[in-house]
């Protein structure tokens, strides 16, 4: 996901700058660089020729000729599971002039779309004014001893005309991408020992990832579809819902913590000792691993297990007709394993 405040910037700096991006601008007033582009050899990243044409675009010309005098280098290179580049613009006698780390990025189609806007967010020029002379393609002509000038001698009542009001100074840099991304995910859930019978059911998510973790709130609905335990009618659901703190390893791996809070709604025959139905509340904690897989640049697939270790429990309690004892015919277990599969969408 690409950063919207960083493609809004990149699009003012392009409109106010065409006088000075057009095929038709002067030679002398171009920008223009030797691009050094380094890339790990196990990984795969668009080649210099790519980099080289998807940056010009910005420029409206060809931005890294053989005679350039400056030079721009371009450094991939891994950071905790993910890609980043390094960006160091040098003059014409190897002085450092810029230097900036693109955000790390999954993949490194991304990552040269960033470095590409970056280097346009930077050195394109806004109308009327003139580009930086280290970077220019040709060099600019020594400049001339100002004359100064004689002023002129002006009748007593006449004032000098007002100086026009400052100008505000263009940006300098794009807005800070965002520390987090947002995550929307639904999955299809099956818990074994949840409810007396097999559960089925559902779970949304919303979730806010950085780098290196994960926090999401879930809600999560499993039904008990066969109806009755202990050929005595019973219908019973679990819903609960749940803050999950994940630690993210790597692209595809995510450990996480699902603290969860909820009620068990019973509802049985006649002939049950507590009515014709009740609710008991809930409350857990336990660990969850998951593995995504990419299925396109904002969709993933993700399955997962999870073994929760239930802080309160629930039992159901039968009286049968004429007897005035009751049986106990079923317990939550104290630990409840579930696995679920999903889709993920990440905007």
């Amino acid at each position: 996901m690409r950063c919207p405040g960083l493609n809004l910037l990149t699009a003012s700096v392009v409109a106010f700058a065409a006088p000075a991006m057009a095929d038709d601008a002067l030679v002398d007033q171009r920008l223009a660089f030797r691009l050094e582009y380094v890339v790990p050899a196990d990984v795969r990243c668009p080649t210099e020729a790519a980099l080289a044409e998807l940056t010009s675009a910005k420029f409206r010309y060809d931005v890294f000729p053989e005679s350039a005098r400056a030079s721009l280098s371009v450094r991939v290179r891994r950071a905790g599971g993910q890609l980043e580049a390094v960006l160091i613009a040098r003059d014409e006698q190897g002085t450092v002039q810029w230097e900036e780390t693109a955000t790390p990025r999954g993949k490194c189609n991304d990552l040269v779309e960033d470095v590409a806007l970056m280097v346009a967010v930077r050195f394109v020029t806004v109308k009327g004014e003139k580009p930086e002379a280290w970077a220019l393609l040709v060099p600019p002509p020594p400049a001339s001893p100002a004359s100064v000038p004689t002023p002129e001698r002006q009748p007593p009542d006449v004032l000098p005309p007002a100086a026009p009001p400052p100008q505000a100074a263009p940006p300098d840099g794009a807005a800070a991408a965002p520390p987090f991304r947002p995550e929307l995910s639904a999955a299809a859930v099956f818990g074994p020992l949840d409810t007396p019978n097999v559960a089925f059911g559902g779970a949304l998510q919303v979730a806010l990832r950085w780098p290196r973790a994960s926090l999401g709130v879930e809600l999560r609905v499993v039904v008990d579809h066969r109806g009755e335990v202990a050929e005595v009618p019973i219908r019973t659901w679990f819903a609960t819902g749940v803050v999950l703190p994940c630690l993210v390893i790597g692209e595809h791996v995510r450990a996480c913590i699902p603290i969860s809070a909820g009620v068990y709604q019973i509802g049985v025959g006649a002939a049950a000792k507590t009515g014709s139905s009740f609710a008991e509340p809930f409350g857990g904690a336990g660990l969850r691993g998951s593995y995504d897989v990419a299925l396109s640049p904002h969709v993933r697939l993700r399955g997962y297990a999870e073994v929760l270790i239930a802080a309160t429990r629930t039992e159901i309690v039968y009286l049968s007709p004429g007897s005035r004892e009751s049986e106990r015919i079923w317990a939550m277990p104290a630990v409840l394993p579930s696995i679920g599969v999903g889709a993920i969408w990440k905007p």
